[in-house]
Order: structure tokens, then C-alpha cells, then sequence
């Protein structure tokens, strides 16, 4: 029973580990952060109208191949 729960132990970080380097290889790189910043200073904005900063990130994301945000 014990090597058998070491075993599932060492699976489970073994999966967790597998999906947390995934995650950090799928990231951002910095051209889709530059694009996340210029999003998070429209919205920041007194008058911001939300339509108007997805716009103008998903402009931004489209020319570095990052996700797009939905309208």
C-alpha cells in the first residue's frame, strides 16, 4: 500500500509539474504585455469606454499573434 501512494504522489507532482511548465511556456511574451498595458491604461481612464480598449488591444494583439479579447 505505501509504494503504491508514493507512487500516486510522485505521479501527481509529476502531472502538476508538466502542466504548470506548460502554462509558463504559453505566457505572454512582452509585445502581448505591452499590449495588456496599453488595454489596462485605456480602462484606467476616467471616460473609458470598455468597447473602445477591447478594440484597441485586440489592434494591438493581432499584429503580435496574442489572443484577442471578445467585445
Amino acid at each position: 500500500m505505501r509504494i503504491t501512494r508514493h507512487k500516486t504522489l510522485f505521479a501527481a507532482a509529476f502531472v502538476f509539474a508538466t502542466a504548470f511548465a506548460s502554462t509558463a511556456s504559453a505566457s505572454f511574451d512582452w509585445r502581448c504585455d505591452s499590449c495588456m498595458g496599453t488595454y489596462d491604461y485605456c480602462v484606467s481612464q476616467p471616460d473609458a469606454s470598455i468597447d473602445a480598449c477591447v478594440t484597441e488591444y485586440n489592434l494591438c494583439a493581432g499584429r503580435y499573434n496574442c489572443p484577442y479579447m471578445p467585445i
